[in-house]
């Protein structure tokens, strides 16, 4: 089958994730073409030759995610469609799609309703749908998420989510998942080493400077900075990434999706610093609390990092007991297409057909 593959460019969560998919796609037989925004996306794409689009970018402030100046920092978005519709139509007529697959894309959703072929829509945002707020959640926040949510993914044929606790009043529609691994954290061999992996997508100074004060080890991944400050080590994406993944004896990090899924899988324990009125983010957090997984905080002191620190033992044996399957994500989404191709009658050729691309 054709698919477009349409792929959120803000973070690096979906992108990853799309390296390993569109791998397996591939070998199953299948053409892909991918669309996404963003540098960090298109370079991190760039050897599936990525179609450029624009898409929505998050902004923040002191004060946490700011709505205003997301709003008008992304009005660049209209005009970009209004030059470019006729010339990505055309360009995605000519790929004569089966299908279209958003991660959380929006962009593929309409462009899927226009030609009048079916979506699959793979993301965790879709479980904000099934869920109660947690006590003391900022509302307006919440139902914001929500909204968003229903907007990117309209309309889809089926819903594959990605969820830790599997909410079960999903429907017909919907698939609850564990999130798929890449190849190379199941690879990896974890241990328990003697330092903290800390990972922050924005910027935290104040953050920094209370790990400064305390008797830990910390590799720093933030703001591609590099340079050792005291026990705090600065690093940037690249080889030495998974090796401190794999050997840090706790995580304190914003609570991406992607990120707790490897430390699940890792059975890392996980202090979460969620970036504030992003309530996707702050829902991670709380998965984090109630699992027995780990702690978070949106204004950490001292104190909370040293009691999460003593407690990292029973952390650890909480984690032990959690089965992550890391390939249920894709072999639903297969099954899936195997079911919509039976269906429309369209040819399927199975994974021999591109076994050299493997």
């Amino acid at each position: 089958m054709n698919i477009v593959y349409g792929v959120s460019g803000e973070g690096l969560g979906h992108v990853f994730e799309a390296i390993e998919i569109i791998r397996r796609l591939r070998r199953e037989g299948h053409s892909v073409k991918v669309l996404t925004y963003g540098d960090r996306a298109l370079n991190s794409l760039s050897a599936f030759d990525p179609t450029r689009i624009e898409g929505v970018h998050l902004h923040f402030n002191h004060s946490g995610m700011s709505l205003v100046s997301t709003v008008i920092k992304n009005l660049r978005i209209v005009p970009f469609y209004l030059r470019n519709w006729r010339r990505l139509k055309r360009e995605l007529q000519a790929f004569r799609p089966d299908l279209f697959l958003t991660a959380y894309e929006p962009f593929s959703m309409v462009a899927s309703h226009c030609m009048g072929k079916p979506l699959i829509s793979m993301d965790n945002q879709n479980e904000l749908l099934h869920i109660e707020a947690p006590p003391g959640t900022n509302m307006f926040a919440f139902r914001l998420a929500r909204l968003a949510t229903r907007i990117c993914t309209h309309g889809a044929a089926v819903y594959i989510v990605k969820s830790f606790d599997k909410p079960k009043n999903g429907g017909d529609r919907v698939r609850f998942v564990s999130p798929i691994i890449q190849d190379e954290i199941r690879r990896l061999t974890p241990t328990a080493g003697g330092h903290v992996l800390v990972y922050l997508t924005k910027p935290n100074p104040g953050l920094v400077e209370i790990l400064k004060t305390m008797d830990e080890t910390f590799y720093v991944y933030c703001n591609n900075r590099v340079g050792d400050d005291g026990n705090v080590s600065y690093r940037v994406q690249g080889a030495t990434y998974l090796q401190d993944l794999s050997g840090c004896k706790a995580i304190v990090a914003t609570t991406g999706f992607s990120l707790i899924a490897d430390s699940i899988y890792l059975k890392k324990p996980y202090f979460g610093a969620p970036l504030r009125k992003q309530f996707e983010q702050t829902h991670n957090a709380h998965f984090l609390v109630q699992s027995g997984f780990g702690e978070y905080s949106e204004t950490i002191t001292k104190a909370e990092l040293e009691r999460f620190f003593a407690d990292l033992p029973r952390y650890a044996k909480r984690l032990s007991t959690y089965d992550l399957d890391p390939a249920e994500q894709e072999e639903t989404l297969l099954a899936i297409i195997r079911e919509m191709a039976v269906k429309n009658g369209t040819p399927y050729a199975g994974s021999e057909a591109l076994a050299a691309d493997s």
